[in-house]
């Protein structure tokens, strides 16, 4: 194996083991201080849990990215070129971004904020990852775009940064869900990245994948009772939602192996990664408006809602719509060698919007009523 290779991989490694150790550190913090996340009509949960985990994922990542880098360099494992600074360069401004998030992130999860506060953070950390140089300028025939003017592409950019920080952190309603999602996508972007060996990319998703993962096991599998459960808060879910969202930005940096059409191809499998929260919102705010209610104010329609008002458990739930998720992964992996994207595309769509239609019928069916 490549040396190269080899040390980006154990990035995954490492995060995964400070992640870990960081987490076991906010758990002493949070029971020590009574941070609590207090149950409540919309919490699953019934005893208080601490919500700081979320507070692991960026020291981690910045301090295993900065070793790779420092390692690489060090021993002469990465060409030092104008391409390579310019990447690590869009890495450091990624962590800057990333800390803005942090901040309010942190802010919200120890005394919440109002929204506004929030999207005004989060407006400021998209623009300072568009300083960096990195926004949509190719969409390599996806929705019939190819090419796409500064003008266009920088607020589309802003757009999307935005867009995919609030998904991720509305889909986080049940344990496990939002980091579960982050996953799979993480794991399908390290192997694209490593498939076409942009090194660079490969580190940031394999760091985050590892600290992601060892937050899951934690929030999976701990016990509030035994004072090893916590969830992540809004600092992980949106930093989360910053790094996937620079990864996606990241496919579109690069020529493929088989050309142009191969990023275009990438677009729709990372679409097919975040189909669900990405819908989920969408879907959300259309019906918030036209049933006059404020669209960024909670409630419990989301996707994971309805299966729990089907009779699923928290967990059969989780495990329903990560199952999903990876289908839909593999299958537009699978047909992208063979059919148009934008046809994917609807496609994917349909099949969402689909199965929305078949839970909201079963849970106001007369058989279902008590669940609705």
């Amino acid at each position: 194996m490549d040396a190269s290779i080899l040390i980006i991989t154990l990035d995954f490694i490492a995060a995964f083991l400070l992640g870990g150790a960081m987490i076991k550190l906010l758990l002493r913090i949070a029971y020590h201080n009574r941070l609590f996340d207090q149950p409540g009509a919309r919490k699953v949960h019934e005893i208080p849990v601490p919500r700081l985990g979320g507070m692991a994922f960026l020291p981690t990542i910045v301090i295993v990215i900065a070793f790779t880098i420092g390692s690489l360099y060090r021993f002469d494992l990465v060409h030092n070129s104008f391409a390579n600074n310019v990447l690590f360069v869009r890495v450091a401004y990624l962590m800057g971004a990333a800390m803005v998030l942090y901040v309010v992130g942190v802010a919200d999860d120890l005394s919440d904020i109002g929204y506004k506060t929030k999207f005004a953070f989060q407006l400021l950390s998209a623009l300072i990852l568009v300083i960096s140089g990195l926004w949509i300028r190719n969409l390599y025939g996806l929705f019939g775009v190819h090419e796409i003017p500064d003008w266009a592409g920088i607020p589309l950019t802003v757009v999307l940064l935005v867009f995919v920080m609030n998904a991720l952190n509305l889909i986080d309603g049940i344990d496990g869900l939002a980091s579960g999602l982050a996953i799979v996508s993480l794991a399908c972007f390290s192997a694209i990245f490593l498939y076409e060996r942009k090194f660079v990319y490969a580190m940031t998703s394999l760091s985050t994948l590892g600290v992601v993962l060892a937050f899951w096991m934690f929030n999976m599998f701990g016990s509030p009772e035994r004072k090893t459960k916590l969830y992540m808060g809004d600092t992980g879910s949106l930093t989360l939602g910053l790094i996937l969202c620079f990864l996606i930005l990241g496919l579109g940096t690069f020529v493929g192996h088989n050309g142009p059409t191969r990023n275009c191809k990438y677009f729709i499998i990372a679409f097919a990664s975040l189909m669900i929260p990405l819908l989920d919102v969408v879907r959300l705010v259309f019906y918030r408006i036209k049933h006059h209610k404020n669209p960024f104010k909670p409630d419990m329609n989301h996707i994971h809602h309805k299966l729990l008002q089907l009779g699923l458990t928290p967990r059969q739930a989780l495990f329903a719509l990560l199952a999903a998720d990876v289908v839909l992964i593999l299958l537009n992996a699978f047909f992208s060698m063979y059919v148009n994207v934008n046809v994917l595309f609807v496609a994917d769509i349909l099949i969402y919007y689909l199965a929305i239609r078949f839970l909201t019928d079963r849970i106001v069916s007369p058989r279902n009523r008590d669940h609705a």
